[in-house]
């Protein structure tokens, strides 16, 4: 691979053993995918290391005291602990205490302190055609397809990229690897598609079939963030979508044919009602009427409008006995929705606004409850509007699911039932 002279005077030590290690693991990723050479990057959404992963913090605290600190723009996602308000969430008090390490180590590293999957909507929104290196699904989903800038699924090089400012030049930084693959006919009526879990239930339909590729969605022209954005997530859960095209809606898509840029698509596919219809079907295993637990709003996390919505939904009412009710945030959005009122609405009602973090990610996963003796499964039926949450509570918590728009999940939590 071709490196400039500063990158070589990186690679071989001159600004730091940190920065030098660093150069060398993407150096030798970009050598691996036939990298010609390596970009600059602006910015970088970081992979937080989270308490439930074996030796994650601690290695995290100990790097950060080798004095390595980001050179661009770094953004942190979702850990396992509500840091503000720990104890609300139900974590063990030791596992909250290790997840609290992070904060120091990543303010000695410069990296903010966000906590969240959805950093584009607390103002960090990098510009269109810039490179970036990104953790998280979702986040990755939109800043290619909703904003134009260019990264890969950054995972654990996402760290090396903040320490560099550097990333190898290499698939969707590439114009070639950023065109429509498959067409996807969305016939559905306008008014089936007016909720988030509606938007979910399509992206994860697409996803499952386009699996890694680059979908061009022809027919919808989803009209709020929070629509775009649970597309996205889903596109990104039951496959690996990191782009998607709508033609008239995302920036390299003025046209369907601007979208496959000239080329013709491999596969076409028409969307219907019953394809919906399938995806709710295959989530929905609490039956109608069936007591259940728990009721999560909040993946990706909600912005302030929603939580505005939820507040006058509850204002006045009590969530049912047995009912835990989490609509998962950023920090910045929770002070924000405290300043207005919408966080005491909520939490008089009996639910609880947790940032930083959601129960995917939370003590709540099954290995997590056995190692620090807590009840398994911890959830027996959860009701959510996101089949990303849907899909990977099932997975990692072990509860049954059922996918509703937010009305419906505000009705379960406060009757107790689907």
């Amino acid at each position: 691979m071709k490196l400039t002279d500063k990158e070589k005077s990186m690679l071989n030590g001159y600004e730091g053993d940190v920065a030098a290690e660093a150069m060398d693991y993407l150096v030798q990723f970009g050598e691996a995918f036939d990298a010609e050479r390596l970009v600059d990057i602006v910015y970088c959404h970081y992979p937080a290391e989270m308490g439930i992963y074996e030796g994650s913090v601690e290695e995290i605290v100990e790097y950060s005291k080798r004095g390595g600190a980001v050179r661009v723009l770094t953004t942190s996602t979702t850990l396992c602990a509500d840091l503000e308000r720990p104890s609300g969430t139900g974590i063990p008090e030791e596992l909250a205490r290790l997840q609290a390490q992070v904060e120091e180590a990543h303010r000695r590293m410069r990296i903010l302190e966000t906590y969240t999957c959805t950093p584009q909507q607390i103002g960090f929104a990098p510009p269109f055609g810039s490179y970036i290196a990104s953790a998280e699904s979702s986040a990755i989903v939109y800043f290619n397809s909703v904003l134009g800038a260019r990264t890969n699924r950054g995972g654990l090089f996402t760290r090396y990229s903040a320490i560099t400012g550097k990333y190898p030049l290499m698939g969707y930084l590439l114009d070639e690897n950023r065109a429509g693959t498959h067409h996807f006919k969305v016939n559905i009526p306008e008014e089936r598609l007016t909720t988030c879990d509606a938007w979910s239930a399509l992206g994860y339909h697409i996803g499952g079939i386009v699996g890694g590729e680059v979908p061009v969605i022809e027919g919808v022209r989803p009209q709020r963030q929070d629509f775009i954005i649970s597309l996205g997530a889903a596109l990104a859960t039951s496959g690996s979508v990191t782009l998607y095209h709508i033609p008239g809606v995302t920036p390299e898509a003025r046209t369907t044919e601007e979208a496959f840029r000239g080329g013709v698509p491999k596969e076409t596919y028409e969307v219907t009602p019953g394809d919906l219809d399938a995806v709710y079907e295959k989530i929905n295993t609490i039956r109608p009427g069936e007591k259940i637990d728990f009721v999560t709003l909040g993946c990706p996390h909600y912005n302030l409008e929603q939580m505005r919505y939820v507040a006058e939904k509850l204002r006045g009412k009590k969530i049912a006995d047995g009912v835990r009710f989490w609509i998962c945030t950023n920090r910045v959005t929770r002070r924000q929705a405290e300043h207005s009122g919408y966080l005491k609405a909520i939490e008089d009602a009996g639910a609880l606004v947790v940032a930083d973090t959601c129960p995917v990610e939370s003590h709540m996963r099954e290995a997590t409850c056995r190692e620090y003796g807590l009840k398994t499964p911890n959830v027996e039926a959860m009701v959510t509007d996101s089949t990303k949450m849907a899909r990977y509570v099932r997975d990692l918590i072990g509860c049954r699911t059922a996918l509703a728009d937010a009305d419906g999940c505000i009705d379960a939590a406060l009757t107790g039932k689907r």
